[in-house]
């Protein structure tokens, strides 16, 4: 229809005329501007696409943590301590099969039996004493999320509820979803599952937000194998969340891991919001807070009409982009339109980013479609 008024047009001017010359090449660009938009567009599932990058803030979480209150070797207000120290603003303490929670009634709880028995088994490794202390995290500035990890099969995030333990994960499940909660899979590098096993769980419960990928340092590098190969089954239909998470039991295994939760203001309702929408990016830096900082990633831009994704970054050597588990481009921008190896497959894609010390900051997928 386009091209039709364009030529009428042209051909109402004399032939030959300086008129009709130049009316063509002002036509001709308006012809190219205007066939530049029709044309067929990628469809890009961004998951920064809400995030203000000039206003919005970054906040330092951790969603796996355990205390005296089950197998941890530090009291729960001493872990509180030692991540606010870090500058954590958000913290998830997550005994096994018990919710530490909430911090203002610390004193009112007893240590697991676990905990008693390794006091007197190997009392060097635990605590001076169990005189549990009080801790009021609006004072602090940090957001304490309620959760425990269900660890009576694969084991299991729970945040945002009070369910206790069940002996199956379906069960599990359907009582966090009852109470209104949210959860994420622990470290699958840990288990022998087939991952159609993990799609079954992802595409029934929608509470079920994400996968950690990076466990106590890197403990299990399967975890992001296993990651990959359920994106290449669900997205982009279905996203899963990748995190990163301590497991912390020991004072040592404090502050290797943590996520980058992108907000317009720290609460509850933020944080859960960010959680169950992809809101964050997370690192691994395997020397901890001792170590050379991680790069920070200041914004990421999405051009669907060209299929371009492109991050800018501090502090960092390079960028992978990651498709299966594999690396299908290096860069700071990545253009779709030119992976034609994979241009029939792709379903999404996932950035890595190399700093020093290996250090690594990596985002969440971006679910594609192809024109």
């Amino acid at each position: 229809m386009h091209s039709k008024k364009i030529k009428s047009l042209i051909t109402s001017v004399s032939p030959g005329s300086k008129q009709n010359k130049m009316c063509k090449a002002i036509l001709l660009t308006l012809g190219i501007i205007l066939f530049a938009g029709c044309g067929p567009r990628w469809e890009i599932e961004n998951p920064y696409e809400t995030v203000d990058w000039e206003s919005d803030i970054k906040y330092k979480a951790n969603f796996h943590t355990h205390t005296t209150l089950s197998d941890g070797r530090l009291n729960p207000h001493t872990a509180v301590d030692k991540y606010h120290s870090l500058d954590y603003e958000i913290l998830a303490i997550t005994d096994h099969n018990f919710v530490s929670y909430p911090w203002t009634e610390f004193s009112q709880f007893e240590p697991s039996s676990t905990s008693k028995n390794r006091k007197e088994s190997d009392p060097e490794s635990m605590p001076e004493d169990f005189d549990f202390e009080d801790r009021d995290p609006a004072a602090m500035g940090m957001i304490d999320i309620q959760g425990n990890e269900l660890s009576s099969h694969h084991h299991l995030g729970s945040f945002f509820n009070n369910h206790n333990n069940t002996s199956e994960i379906k069960a599990s499940l359907d009582s966090i979803e009852a109470k209104g909660g949210i959860s994420m899979l622990y470290h699958p590098g840990r288990y022998d599952r087939p991952v159609e096993w993990y799609v079954d769980l992802y595409r029934q419960y929608d509470h079920l937000i994400g996968l950690e990928v990076y466990n106590q340092g890197d403990r299990y590098p399967e975890d992001r194998l296993i990651w990959d190969s359920i994106l290449a089954i669900t997205m982009p239909e279905r996203p899963v969340w990748g995190f990163s998470n301590d497991d912390m039991h020991w004072p040592d295994q404090v502050g290797k891991n943590w996520n980058i939760m992108i907000l317009p203001k720290l609460s509850h309702d933020q944080v859960r919001h960010g959680m169950k929408n992809g809101l964050s990016y997370f690192i691994f830096a395997p020397e901890g807070h001792n170590g050379a900082p991680p790069p920070v990633i200041e914004s990421i831009n999405v051009n669907e009409r060209r299929g371009v994704i492109e991050i800018e970054a501090t502090g960092y050597d390079h960028i992978e982009w990651i498709f299966k588990g594999n690396t299908v481009f290096k860069g700071t921008t990545l253009k779709l339109g030119e992976l034609e190896e994979i241009q029939d497959e792709i379903n999404y894609v996932r950035a890595k980013l190399y700093g020093q010390e290996e250090t690594i900051t990596a985002t969440q997928p971006f679910g594609i479609n192809k024109p």
